[in-house]
């Protein structure tokens, strides 16, 4: 099914797997602050029950997320949309003096890009080199120097549940 938003135009098959990019607006660094962070979750948690999906990898980042999911329907625009919604609500972030008469007449959020980046995951090996992206993100941005030191991410549950080897938290990346 496509869906066409403004000049783009959306493909999603009834059911698969997809590796999100969301940002905020203008790059703020906002995300991993806990009123910000508390009211993401929640909003993940809240869509889930509405609009069923399975988190494969999470990682949080302060300007953006990267989220590895699967669904059972075409209605991936419709999840995001609600997730960026209810942390906005959540959060009341852009409900002050930081909120443009033109964003507030618009109902647009101040906190998030309009837009989503997404690519549709095709094969298990495509699964785990985009979890493997998720977890070392923070590492290449350089907020911590070992995959196992960022807090904000699915990676110590999935350690925990035996899907990925310990040893991974100590990957470095050499940036040259």
């Amino acid at each position: 099914m496509g869906v066409i938003m403004g000049n783009m135009f959306r493909y999603y098959e009834n059911a698969g797997y997809y590796f999100i990019t969301q940002n905020t607006l203008n790059n703020k660094k906002v995300l991993t602050t806990p009123t910000i962070r508390t009211a993401l979750r929640a909003a993940i948690l809240e869509t889930q029950k509405t609009l069923p999906f399975e988190t494969h990898a999470f990682v949080l980042l302060p300007d953006h997320f990267h989220l590895i999911l699967s669904i059972e329907d075409n209605q991936l625009s419709k999840r995001i949309g609600t997730i960026k919604r209810l942390t906005s609500k959540y959060s009341k972030f852009g409900q002050g003096d930081d909120l443009t008469d033109n964003y507030r007449r618009e109902r647009r959020s101040s906190l998030w890009q309009a837009r989503f980046w997404e690519q549709t995951i095709k094969t298990e090996k495509e699964l785990h080199e985009n979890i493997m992206y998720c977890y070392v993100n923070p590492v290449h941005h350089g907020l911590v120097s070992k995959v196992g030191d960022w807090r904000f991410s699915t990676f110590h549950r999935d350690v925990k549940r035996g899907l990925i080897p310990p040893e991974w938290a100590g990957i470095s990346v050499d940036k040259k």
